[in-house]
């Protein structure tokens, strides 16, 4: 039996329903928008970590002997690109290790002392390594962003082999040109954090060509994979400084 008309104009349900959809909505945006800002915080503190491993490094290795960076002098801050043997090597150290998990541990315990032939790729290398777990689930090129790409599931140590030295800039606030001078030596680690929570990155996360620092990182990889993937990137400062540890290291031959 259909119900009275009386009953009808006193029937709340539809007005409930359609509170429900407004209140739930913004929560939802609220909730996204934490998981998204936990999550640039829990990658503010490896940034960190980061800033100080190379900080350690620079320490140790501007004074360091010329001979195991291909003459490159004491204090230089030169850039010089990658050589194909220094991937070769880090290819082989990787490819002989068991999981994700024993090649990073390889990385970090037999860093390559001559990565690039100079004193700052070395410094990078570092830097590299402890942010090796903020390398985004495939690129960001997913069409379908999602909390669980966000928090992550198993990492693709690729990933961060051919992400990681594009999205991170290493710079020494302070110093004047290509050579370090002083006491002590400040490092400067900048990263372009990828965001992927959905909703949330477009509210609080940039595109490439709008970071700070975008004149920092090494190559085109960001700008393009921002344009046509729509990826979005919050970015992250992190500094320490030590003293120069000008200290005399002995070698063994190579290849001992």
């Amino acid at each position: 039996m259909p119900p009275a008309a009386t009953e009808l104009v006193e029937d709340r349900r539809g007005a409930v329903f359609l509170e429900f959809l407004i209140a739930f909505l913004p929560l939802w945006v609220f909730f996204l928008c934490v998981v998204q800002l936990a999550l640039i915080a829990r990658a503010s503190l490896m940034v960190k970590n980061a800033a100080d491993s190379a900080a350690r490094s620079a320490a140790v290795v501007l004074p360091d002997d010329p001979n195991e960076y291909a003459g490159e002098p004491e204090m230089s801050l030169a850039r010089q690109p990658f050589a194909e043997d220094d991937v070769f090597a880090a290819m082989h150290r990787l490819a002989s290790s068991d999981s994700d998990e024993s090649a990073l541990a390889s990385l970090s315990a037999k860093p390559l002392a001559n990565v690039g032939r100079s004193r700052l790729n070395t410094i990078r290398l570092a830097a590299y390594v402890p942010l090796a777990p903020l390398a985004p689930h495939g690129l960001g090129f997913g069409p379908r962003p999602s909390i669980r790409d966000a928090i992550g599931d198993e990492r693709v140590l690729l990933t961060a082999l051919h992400h990681q030295p594009f999205a991170l800039a290493v710079t020494f606030p302070g110093s004047v040109g290509d050579v370090a001078s002083g006491p002590e030596i400040t490092v400067r680690v900048t990263y372009a954090y990828q965001c992927t929570v959905p909703v949330a990155r477009r509210l609080l996360c940039r595109s490439f060509d709008e970071l700070e620092s975008r004149g920092d990182y090494e190559r085109a990889l960001l700008p393009i994979l921002s344009r046509f993937s729509g990826a979005r990137f919050y970015e992250l400062k992190r500094e320490a400084t030590l003293l120069i540890q000008d200290a005399p290291y002995g070698y063994r031959t190579r290849g001992s």
